[in-house]
């Protein structure tokens, strides 16, 4: 089925909107991504007691997305480790804008830096295809910043952006507790400025199986949750036009 996404509903938490137009980048990409046309499988579902009906493949509308946000050179799927953010297989944000030399700023002090850890400047050069980079490239990139700085001192870096994470969610509605728990973690190592939550409207999530995220249920969590979630939030709900 081809369709084209569009946002139906926005909310903001913790003076997200103030913080969002601070950031128009961020903010023109993701509103461009999710205006994007699309294709995404059907599936009939046949609810107890209810009449049957063609509904839409979370998956395929997983992937469809992911394929909106990569047009817009938005990164996809991103997890942080020791402070940093990575880019493998592993669970973690669905996509994530951040300062790529503060990031890398940050790994080289995890690894060389004023704590450092045992055999550093060898393992170091391991974490290469978790960025992204060939080894020989990477290699070349540590050895200008340890030219720069004395041994076992800390790579001063200032942040120019402001890291901004996200996340779509689509599946059972207990996930967003998962997803606000990834957050809490996330923000106090490397700490992360903004959050973006993507769910379904209400005509979207009725085409969804039952029991899932919906913009609705996710305002309604958040809203509850913050006396602890201190991170700006942008809360989208997306819908869809059949074309």
């Amino acid at each position: 089925m081809k369709v084209q996404f569009k946002i139906s509903n926005e909310r903001f938490f913790n003076n997200g909107k103030i913080v969002l137009n601070a950031i128009p980048d961020v903010r023109d990409s993701i509103r461009k991504a999710l205006s994007q046309e699309e294709v995404i499988s059907t599936i009939r579902r046949t609810p107890k007691g209810r009449p049957e009906y063609d509904g839409i493949n979370a998956a395929s509308l997983n992937k469809a997305l992911r394929r909106c946000l990569s047009a817009e050179s938005i990164k996809g799927e991103t997890h942080v480790e020791n402070g940093v953010f990575f880019h493998t297989t592993k669970s973690g944000f669905d996509f994530s804008f951040y300062d790529e030399k503060y990031n890398i700023a940050r790994l080289y002090n995890y690894y060389q830096g004023t704590v450092g850890v045992l055999n550093g400047d060898k393992k170091i050069i391991d974490v290469y295809k978790k960025l992204g980079y060939k080894k020989k490239e990477w290699k070349g990139m540590i050895a200008t910043i340890s030219s720069k700085v004395e041994e076992n001192a800390d790579f001063i870096v200032d942040k120019e952006k402001l890291i901004v994470a996200g996340e779509l969610q689509f599946g059972n509605w207990a996930l967003i507790y998962r997803d606000l728990f990834r957050l809490l973690d996330a923000d106090s190592n490397p700490g992360v400025d903004f959050y973006i939550y993507v769910t379904a409207d209400d005509e979207l999530s009725g085409f969804l199986s039952s029991n899932t995220v919906s913009f609705r249920s996710a305002s309604e969590v958040i809203s509850e949750y913050l006396s602890i979630i201190k991170t700006p939030v942008w809360l989208i709900g997306l819908g869809i036009n059949k074309l």
